[in-house]
Parts: C-alpha cells; sequence; structure tokens
C-alpha cells in the first residue's frame, strides 16, 4: 500500500514541474516524494561531496607536522649539542656519550618525526610541492637561532631567508600534485592532495 500512496504523492508534484516548465530530478527528489527528511541518495551525495576534505586536511596537517618537527628537532639537537660540546672524533664513544643529553635524544625522537612526516607527504603529493613548502623550516630556524639561541644572523641571511618565504607563498598557491594517483589495489584513479 506504501507504494500507491507515494505515487500519489509523485504524480502530483511531477505534474506541477511539468506544468512550470521545469522538471528538477536532483539527488533530493526520492526524499521530497517519500517525505523522509534525508534519503540515502542525499547521505551518499554529501559523503561524496567531503570525501575529498579529510584528504586535504590530512596534507595540511602532515605539513605542519614535517615542519615543526624539523624546526623543533633542529633547535632540542643543536641546544643539546651546545651542552655536550665539541664532537670531532673518528671514535664513536663521544657521538654515544651525546645521546646521554635528554634534549639529543628528544632532538633525534623529532627528526624521526620529521623522516616519518616526509616519507607520508612524499607519497601523496610532488617533490616539487614538498621541498619548497616545508622549507619554510628555514625562516623558523633562522628566527629561532636568532631570538632563542642568540646566533647572530647577518643580514644577507635574513634576505636569503626572505626570498625563500616569498619563493613558500607561491608555492603554497599551486596544485599539489600534478599526476593522479592509482590505488595500491587497481588502476582506479584516486583524488590528488589539495
Amino acid at each position: 500500500m506504501k507504494g500507491k500512496s507515494d505515487l500519489r504523492k509523485w504524480l502530483p508534484m511531477t505534474h506541477d514541474q511539468v506544468d512550470s516548465g521545469e522538471l528538477q530530478l536532483t539527488h533530493e527528489f526520492p526524499t521530497r516524494i517519500w517525505g523522509s527528511r534525508r534519503s540515502a541518495t542525499t547521505l551518499a551525495a554529501d559523503a561524496l561531496k567531503n570525501q575529498s576534505q579529510p584528504l586535504r586536511l590530512k596534507t595540511r596537517t602532515v605539513i605542519v607536522l614535517l615542519v615543526a618537527s624539523n624546526v623543533l628537532g633542529n633547535f632540542t639537537l643543536s641546544r643539546g649539542l651546545h651542552e655536550v660540546g665539541l664532537l670531532v672524533s673518528f671514535s664513536p664513544w663521544p657521538y654515544i656519550h651525546a645521546f646521554v643529553n635528554p634534549l639529543v635524544v628528544l632532538g633525534v625522537l623529532l627528526l624521526i618525526v620529521w623522516l616519518i612526516s616526509q616519507l607520508s607527504l612524499l607519497s601523496r603529493v610532488d617533490l616539487s610541492y614538498v621541498l619548497p613548502v616545508t622549507s619554510v623550516s628555514y625562516v623558523l630556524t633562522a628566527l629561532m637561532g636568532e631570538f632563542l639561541l642568540h646566533e647572530r644572523v647577518s643580514t644577507g641571511r635574513w634576505i636569503g631567508i626572505g626570498l625563500i618565504g616569498l619563493g613558500v607563498s607561491l608555492v603554497v598557491r599551486t596544485v599539489p600534485r600534478t599526476a593522479q594517483l592509482l590505488h595500491k589495489f587497481g588502476d582506479l584513479p584516486c583524488e590528488a592532495a589539495q
């Protein structure tokens, strides 16, 4: 009986649309016919529309993680090695001794996170996008060196760092992936990370 009542609702609606000169068959049409709030087609359309959103978010998140772990890893490693002292030796013992310093260990761990983030990012976007975008870490490293490690950064370095920042701002505006990615199990293309 439900099918007949649905048909009774559908016919006048369709007749009104035909008389008005427009017949809109969208993913919302079954929802209006059956009187429900959301149909499976609406949910599927929303899922497809938002399918690329997590991938974009993940790519941006990985870029932030990569830059942060690189800057903080190099900073803590430098800070720890300043506490350890000079390590100019062919013997492995001074280098092994350096790993007693907690800042050195933390720096190495952060750089491991950087490496894993780099691998993840390179697996999804172009190398010509990854390296320029993540070079913002050079700018942040110079700022940390100047203000936290009290290193003197010359005017020439600041000009170079400014040019790097300009290059990063230009590359960020491009598409991260120029070639289609293929799924691991088949030839189905998946959406590029943007």
